[in-house]
């Protein structure tokens, strides 16, 4: 909601409560008042555009006018009445979506710029379609540090759009009409900043689009990493293939399996195939001329990623050598490790955690940690009071503020998300900024610094020197 939508707000509310309130005398206000709101939504609309939030304002605005300027039939106290039920109903779609969602603004010394890469794997067949002819794409969207006063065009926040589908997600697809209004804070296709840059996977967690994770990605890469945001076609809500085709989801859940853990694990491989795909496709260009493949130090390669995506990073770093420390966040294993007998850091970062809700899945999610404690000697372990599994993701975000509120203290659903995104960047580029580059560790001091960040014990010990 920019200052204009909040201008007309104001007026519109100032303007019905005089209607209903104000004599015969005070006609002459009404008049500048309704004169001055419509100039404003003319405005608006030539600026951004209709937004489908403004329509019951629309239709307050024609009351207004119907109400002070002709002579209806209709009673006052029925006047008063649909007046005062009408702005209920126009101010109603502004407190549950905003149409242009303000994104955590990132917190690093550095400008930041965005590329996006659609790379085909030639040698390895989709398996979720049910063409033989698909080859794996794999979308990936770099952030990483630019150049002084970033130039460059306007970043979109959502892939494919405006030829969006029906339905996003569960969104249906109106209520994105004006994100590409979205302000990302980095500028497409920036030169990037000179140096060589750490580099950093990141995984979404299961059905999300790389989008509901700007927030984190643009501010780690503000902090001086070049973070790469992976989709992965068909299991995404939405991103767009190399050949311009909007991939949505597909599941093809076997009978007879209600938990699905085999088909989670099967999803895992995939994204560990597209993780190690991503490595060979960066190795290859780092010797390109391109300034920005050079920039890259391909010797210091973390990964990160949420719920499923934290869980699959993990996964990811233990069956390949070149990354050398993975971040979880909030994410359920399935599935096994392989053997390894070499300690490598390992960070999980969660939410609070009741354990007297679903009892399975906690089960679950606190065995899995427990394996990767293991496989990788032990760690780092840190909740974050205040946030929900999804506080960690901009989906919160693309609510009003007094949606937010009620979802987050009613529901549990995206609690304190601008908290949770600074705490969470901060406390993972302490981690990489110890374990990728060599800095004393400092995440301890990192974590003292916020309310509400707890350093828990990790939940497996390391048994490294019973093997």
């Amino acid at each position: 909601m920019n200052s204009l939508d909040i201008l007309i707000l104001v007026i519109l509310v100032i303007t019905t409560v005089s209607a209903i309130v104000a004599s015969n005398r005070a006609k002459g206000v009404l008049t500048i008042l309704i004169s001055l709101l419509t100039l404003l939504v003319v405005i608006q609309f030539l600026w951004k555009g209709f937004y489908w939030q403004y329509i019951p304002a629309y239709l307050l605005i024609g009351l207004l006018i119907i109400v002070v300027f002709s002579k209806t039939a209709l009673p006052r106290k029925l006047q008063r009445i649909s007046l005062g039920l009408l702005l209920v109903v126009a101010l109603m779609p502004w407190a549950i979506f905003l149409p242009v969602p303000v994104l955590t603004e990132p917190s690093g010394k550095y400008a930041v710029g965005t590329r996006v890469f659609r790379w085909v794997d030639s040698t390895r067949a989709e398996q979720i379609t049910k063409d033989p002819f698909d080859k794996r794409n794999v979308i990936v969207q770099a952030w990483y540090p630019a150049q002084g006063d970033v130039n460059g065009t306007h970043s979109l926040y959502l892939d494919g759009w405006p030829n969006l589908p029906p339905k996003v997600s569960v969104l249906p697809s109106f209520l994105l009409d004006h994100y590409d209004q979205i302000d990302t804070y980095a500028a497409a296709n920036a030169t990037p900043a000179q140096g060589k840059w750490p580099v950093v996977l990141f995984l979404p967690g299961y059905g999300a689009a790389r989008a509901f994770y700007t927030s984190l990605a643009v501010d780690l890469a503000s902090q001086g990493y070049v973070v790469f945001c992976l989709d992965h076609p068909y299991e995404a809500a939405l991103t767009q293939l190399a050949n311009g085709k909007l991939a949505t989801t597909i599941e093809n859940f076997e009978p007879g399996a209600p938990d699905r853990l085999g088909f989670m694990k099967n999803r895992l491989d995939i994204r560990v195939a597209d993780v190690q795909f991503v490595l060979n496709q960066l190795e290859n260009k780092n010797s390109s001329t391109n300034p920005f493949f050079t920039s890259l130090d391909l010797n210091r390669i973390g990964i990160a990623g949420h719920s499923f995506g934290g869980a699959t990073g993990a996964v990811a770093m233990a069956h390949d050598a070149r990354i050398k420390a993975a971040v979880n966040i909030d994410g359920t294993l399935y599935g096994g490790l392989p053997e390894s007998t070499t300690s490598r850091p390992f960070l999980l970062v969660e939410s609070n955690k009741d354990e007297k809700g679903e009892t399975g899945r906690y089960a679950r999610y606190e065995a899995g940690n427990r394996l990767l404690f293991r496989q990788f000697g032990s760690g780092f372990r840190y909740e974050l009071v205040d946030a929900d599994h999804y506080s960690f993701t901009d989906v919160p975000l693309l609510l009003a503020p007094p949606a937010r509120l009620l979802a987050g203290y009613l529901l549990r659903f995206g609690q304190q998300s601008a908290k949770t995104h600074r705490a969470t960047v901060s406390l993972v580029d302490a981690f990489f900024d110890h374990t990728l580059t060599g800095n004393p560790s400092r995440i301890d001091a990192v974590a003292n610094r916020f309310e509400g960040i707890v350093r828990k014990q990790n939940a497996e010990p390391n048994r490294r020197s019973e093997r």
